[in-house]
């Protein structure tokens, strides 16, 4: 079956339409799961991914690495969701980290700001100014950690396979519309779309197990990963720190076979 990963601004039903398809289809739903895996298994406060995930970027943010860390930590949950069958996914990036498996259907719920006003007003029992607010300060936080880590615009149309648009559309109408593109041949799984999961899961996994470590946290290596074999690129200062990122790689699940083509600075000052 293929992967269902949503995107929704708030206030335009995308988490009702994603929990009625779950429901319907025997599928599982998931979105605050990711946040808390990547805590658990990369030992970082849930709270602080959050903030990496839907809050606009602070002044002194840009003098550290925490966001991009985290950012690495959500990235890998969010692929290893996906590699489960019968999946929806509901917000983490997933659209846009999912771009290249081809049956991962990619999908935004949108609607007018005065229908999310009115409809986050009844839910949450606020004044109209205090609705405006909040999501003028939801959509300026998503919008600009996509163009942090993705270089890309949140609302753009080309990112998506459907676009649902729930100030004209019902919550029945934009369910059946995702029903109909699952049963689409697109968006079947193929040997070569579920090896392209698998190897971008990966290398996602190497990637946020190396910046987990306090040794290696620090570094950035490139990953590529294809079949169980891995290959890290980048540069790094010292030998020992080579040592090291090769070491962790190897302990990862999955890793079947290692090259590194990791340049150190001290060695190549010597050449």
């Amino acid at each position: 079956m293929p992967v269902i990963a949503m995107t929704k601004e708030m206030g335009s039903l995308g988490t009702f339409i994603g929990k009625e398809l779950a429901q319907e289809l025997g599928f599982e739903f998931i979105r605050q799961d990711i946040i808390r895996e990547a805590a658990r298994e990369y030992h970082a406060l849930e709270e602080k991914i959050v903030e990496t995930v839907e809050e606009k970027p602070g002044f002194f943010e840009v003098f550290t690495e925490t966001a991009r860390r985290h950012h690495i930590f959500v990235a890998a949950e969010v692929y290893e969701f996906a590699l489960r069958e019968r999946v929806i996914i509901m917000g983490r990036w997933s659209t846009l980290l999912l771009k290249e498996v081809n049956h991962a259907i990619r999908i935004r719920v949108c609607a007018p700001v005065d229908t999310r006003v009115r409809r986050v007003m009844e839910r949450l029992g606020i004044e109209e100014a205090e609705a405006y607010k909040r999501i003028r300060h939801y959509d300026e936080g998503v919008t600009s950690r996509v163009r942090q880590f993705f270089d890309a615009e949140w609302a753009d149309p080309l990112l998506y396979d459907l676009t649902i648009n729930t100030g004209n559309v019902s919550l029945a109408t934009g369910v059946a519309q995702v029903k109909k593109l699952i049963e689409a041949p697109e968006f079947q799984p193929t040997d070569n779309s579920l090896k392209r999961l698998h190897d971008l899961a990966l290398a996602a996994k190497v990637r946020a197990t190396l910046k987990s470590h306090r040794r290696t946290a620090r570094l950035d290596v490139d990953v590529v990963a294809g079949e169980g074999k891995v290959i890290l690129r980048g540069v790094v200062p010292e030998t020992v720190d080579r040592e090291e990122v090769e070491r962790i790689a190897r302990t990862v699940p999955g890793v079947h076979s290692l090259k590194s083509e990791l340049i150190v600075i001290e060695e190549h000052r010597r050449l």
